[in-house]
């Protein structure tokens, strides 16, 4: 009598582990198939920005140019710098897609006439700087910085139109986009 209760107790054991055997390789291979995910947000704003060369651009009529005498022999009479920076190299960066405008002006300290300074971006095609801004130049995406040479010079209408001195011209650039 003993025995035929040890029976269905072992039975039933034996039945458990054999479920618990079977199943786990289900498990294993369940386990090691899972998969898990997140999602990564990226965000890169979009930059505009101007960098300007630290250099400063003279015209010094007492060392003038030998080409370019002073006083000048006729006016209106061009002078180029006799600094050694012969230009202001201007940088832009732009990662997005809109364009984007660039803006030059000057206003003389001293009372320099307006139009005494121009610029270009080429050093052939001059543009009288004004008070009032001026579109320098345009453009878009720029796939890194793209630099810009401003070359400046000087322009004498006549005698009477530059007394004995010195001149400051401040340089305004404004970079926006359109």
């Amino acid at each position: 009598m003993k025995n035929s209760r040890l029976v269905p107790q072992f039975a039933g054991i034996l039945l458990l582990i054999m479920s618990l055997i079977g199943s786990w390789p289900v498990f294993q291979v369940e386990a090691a198939g899972q998969h898990a995910h997140h999602k990564l947000r990226v965000e890169i704003p979009e930059i505009l920005k101007m960098e300007m060369g630290s250099g400063e651009i003279t015209f010094d009529l007492t060392r003038a140019n030998p080409e370019e005498p002073y006083p000048a022999p006729t006016y209106p009479f061009y002078y180029t710098p006799t600094s050694t920076e012969k230009y202001i190299p201007v940088r832009v960066f732009s990662n997005g897609r809109k364009e984007w405008r660039l803006l030059i002006s000057g206003v003389s300290e001293q009372g320099l006439a307006e139009g005494a300074i121009e610029w270009s971006l080429d050093g052939t095609n001059w543009q009288p700087l004004r008070v009032t801004e001026q579109i320098l130049t345009t453009g878009g995406y720029t796939n890194g910085w793209q630099e810009l040479k401003v070359y400046f010079r000087l322009v004498l209408f006549g005698p009477e139109h530059a007394g004995p001195g010195q001149y400051k011209v401040q340089v305004n650039y404004q970079l926006s986009s359109v």
